[in-house]
Parts: structure tokens; C-alpha cells; sequence
């Protein structure tokens, strides 16, 4: 009996029920430790929050494409139960490998602009502010990824279920720590140790029961090499996808508008961001749900997939942003009270890019099912410099004209890779990469 109950939670029908709830505890978490932060800190301080959050997501970008989707689109070893815990062990340790580098990074990119600042001309002195959230993104950035592995390992073996068990862990130490932090020392340092507390919690626990082996080093430098030409067109795209991301797009903000902007745009981006959590939700299921799909039924199968995805979006997330766009006055007042109050117009604007970005998320799915990487690098170069075009023509106008343009370039950006995805399902098709 506990047998067959087991097998039940486990089941392929409840996969995305529980990838749901995985993002739901999360997505809930960010925003209430969000709202807590932008009460009790001076708004320089939130933006700075905002800005190392974003930085972080620019680091996330590239551990994706080196470690996620290669890993998550491999097909697992066939030589019983210890092969496979080697083959995941392997993998996890290059995780690690891979989060310590890009924080090694981030700290020599913060030392590189102390010394810019120092040394350069005076006008360089307003992109100081900006050597805090590099450092502070640098301490979040090794907890984080290594949580974000340990849910692509928990799915990768079966276990939606344990994921979103760690995900309410990670929502509770994040909840706790913005709380708590905050009412200590209400600054930028508290404001993002609570991210670092919340990836300790989210990584930690289920670790305890993964229990990785001892790494081989040799072997796990060899998991990116079975995906080295793959996965570096990938990193390649992450530069331009880093211009116009949901996440990233508030260093541009700062960048050119200052730390006050940037907490503008955070306080709206934590309304709608959860439509960004539903579309990650899908995504978890949804690609290696794709990939069996194109090897299983060919490019027929695949577009099934992909054309399932894309309405599942349409509906989830074209709900969530209509009734935020509806509802902003009372939903600002509940996250900040009076703190943002007046930002309406800014986030039903962002309410609409946003859901343009989540609609180019079935497209992208099908270019990287079918390793056409370098494609969609083509199409990220293009909507990049298009939307910081948009976005320097818009900070005249401040948030509201930075919002117009990022709508604009997303319209964009889904016409641009539609026309890729049907260019691409004529080509034919790769052999996935097995071991």
C-alpha cells in the first residue's frame, strides 16, 4: 500500500502539480521578503538589493547554460543504481565548480570597478554605488546555484515531490531572514544574506538525503566537455538575453537612471514576477517532457509539446498580469503601503512586457531541444541591441519610458523567434547526446 501511494506522488500527473507548487513557494517568498525589504530599507539600499539580484540572475544565466540544460537534456546512464548516483555526483561537483568560478568573478569585476573609480575620470564616480551589489551578489550567487542544481537533481531522478518539500524550506528561511535581517540592520547586506540563508536551506536539507559521492574531477570537467560546442553557444547567448531578461534588466535601469529607478522597477517587477515563477514552473516539466517528445515521435511529437506549452502560458500567465494590471493600486498598497505609491502606469506597463517574455519561452524550448544554439543567439544579439536602444531612448521619461521600450522589443523578440522556431523544424533533427 505505501508502495502504490508512493508511485502515485510521484506520477508524471502530478510532476507539473508539484513543479507548480515548487515556484508558487518561491515565487510567494520573493514576494513577501521583497515587500518586507522595500518597508524597512531607505530606497538606495532596496535598489542596491534589486540590482545584486538582478547581477545574480546574469551569473544564473551562464551556470544555465553550462550546467542546467546540458544536464537536464542528457539522457542518464544505463548500468544500475550506482552508475546512475555517480553519473548525477559527477554533475553536482562541476555545479559546485562552476558556482565558485562565476563568484570568483563577480569579486574580481567589483575590484576591477573600486579601481576604474579610483583611477578614471571623474564622471565614473556615479557607477560606484555599483561595486556594493557586485560583492553582495557574489556572497548570494554559490548558495543559490547550488539549490537551483539540487531541484534539477531531485527531477532529473523522479522526485517533484521532494522538490517542492525543499522549496517550502527555502521559502521559510528567506521569509525569515528578510524579516529578521532586516529589522537588525536594514541595509543592502541584510536585504541579500537572506537570499544566501534561503539557497543554505533550499540546498542543504535535500543533500542530506542526494548524499553525492566522492568527486573525480576529471570526470566531472568531462559532463561539460560531452556538451562543450552545445553549451558554449549557449553562454554565448546569455550576453545579449542579459539586456532584456525580467531579472536583469534593473542593472540597466540603475545603470542609466540611477539606484532610485532601480528600486522603482524592483517594487513592480515584484508584482509581476510571479508570472515569470509560472512560466520556470512549466519550463521544469515541460523541456525534458519536450526532449523525450522529439526522440520518442520525431519533430511531430516535439511541436505537439511545444504548441501544448505555449497555451498553457497563454492562459496561466495572461491571467496573473490582467489581474495585476487590474488590481495594482490595492496589490502596491498591500507589498509597500505608501512606500511606491504612484507607480500604476509603470507597472501595467511592465505587466505587458512581461507576458510577451513569457510567451518566447516555448520557442526558445524548441531551438534548444533541437541544439539550434547558435540560432537563437541570433535572435537574443538582435532583441538585445534593439531593447537597449529602446532603453536609453526611454530614460528620458524615466521607469514608464524604460517599460514602453521593453514591451516593444519583447513584441519583437516572439516574432523573431517564431519565424526561427519554423525555420528550424525543417532542418534535421540532432541525435540527442546519450551515455
Amino acid at each position: 500500500m505505501k508502495s502504490s501511494v508512493g508511485q502515485f506522488l510521484r506520477s508524471g500527473r502530478l510532476a507539473r502539480l508539484y513543479s507548480l507548487g515548487d515556484q508558487g513557494a518561491q515565487g510567494v517568498a520573493n514576494i513577501v521578503a521583497t515587500s518586507v525589504l522595500g518597508r524597512w530599507l531607505p530606497a538606495d539600499q532596496f535598489g542596491a538589493v534589486g540590482v545584486a539580484i538582478g547581477i545574480y540572475y546574469v551569473v544564473a544565466g551562464f551556470h544555465r547554460s553550462a550546467v542546467v540544460l546540458p544536464y537536464i537534456t542528457e539522457h542518464e546512464p544505463q548500468g544500475g543504481a550506482m552508475a546512475e548516483h555517480r553519473y548525477h555526483s559527477d554533475w553536482w561537483w562541476f555545479n559546485v565548480i562552476a558556482g565558485l568560478a562565476l563568484a570568483s568573478v563577480l569579486l574580481v569585476l567589483a575590484g576591477g570597478l573600486e579601481a576604474v573609480c579610483a583611477w578614471g575620470p571623474q564622471a565614473l564616480l556615479r557607477w560606484r554605488w555599483g561595486i556594493m551589489p557586485l560583492l553582495l551578489a557574489a556572497v548570494m550567487t554559490p548558495p543559490l546555484l547550488c539549490a537551483e542544481h539540487v531541484r534539477r537533481w531531485l527531477y532529473k531522478i523522479g522526485r517533484p515531490d521532494l522538490v517542492a518539500l525543499a522549496s517550502v524550506g527555502y521559502a521559510a528561511g528567506l521569509v525569515g531572514a528578510a524579516y529578521g535581517l532586516s529589522h537588525i540592520r536594514p541595509d543592502a547586506v541584510a536585504g541579500v544574506m537572506a537570499w544566501a540563508v534561503a539557497g543554505l536551506f533550499g540546498a542543504m536539507v535535500p543533500l542530506i538525503g542526494l548524499r553525492p559521492m566522492r568527486p573525480v574531477w576529471s570526470a566531472s570537467v568531462a559532463c561539460f566537455a560531452r556538451h562543450r560546442r552545445f553549451a558554449t553557444w549557449l553562454a554565448m547567448t546569455i550576453v545579449p538575453y542579459m539586456v532584456y531578461s525580467s531579472a536583469t534588466v534593473v542593472v540597466f535601469i540603475g545603470l542609466f537612471d540611477g539606484p532610485l529607478a532601480a528600486a522603482v522597477f524592483t517594487a513592480a517587477r515584484t508584482l509581476t514576477n510571479p508570472a515569470v515563477s509560472l512560466v520556470s514552473a512549466v519550463d521544469s516539466i515541460d523541456k525534458p517532457r519536450a526532449a523525450r517528445a522529439l526522440a520518442d515521435e520525431g519533430m511531430a511529437g516535439l511541436r505537439r509539446s511545444i504548441r501544448g506549452t505555449r497555451w498553457l502560458l497563454l492562459g496561466v500567465t495572461g491571467a496573473y498580469l490582467a489581474g495585476v494590471a487590474w488590481f495594482v493600486g490595492p496589490l502596491l498598497h498591500l507589498a509597500f503601503h505608501d512606500r511606491y505609491a504612484g507607480i500604476e502606469d509603470e507597472v501595467r506597463l511592465l505587466a505587458l512586457a512581461f507576458f510577451l517574455f513569457c510567451l518566447n519561452q516555448p520557442s526558445e524550448t524548441l531551438l534548444i531541444v533541437m541544439r539550434a544554439s547558435a540560432t537563437m543567439f541570433v535572435t537574443r544579439s538582435v532583441t538585445a541591441a534593439l531593447t537597449l536602444a529602446l532603453l536609453i531612448a526611454g530614460s528620458r521619461y524615466g521607469v514608464s519610458g524604460m517599460a514602453i521600450g521593453l514591451a516593444v522589443a519583447q513584441g519583437a523578440n516572439l516574432l523573431a523567434l517564431i519565424v526561427a522556431e519554423r525555420w528550424v523544424s525543417r532542418r534535421p533533427v540532432l541525435k540527442m547526446v546519450t551515455l
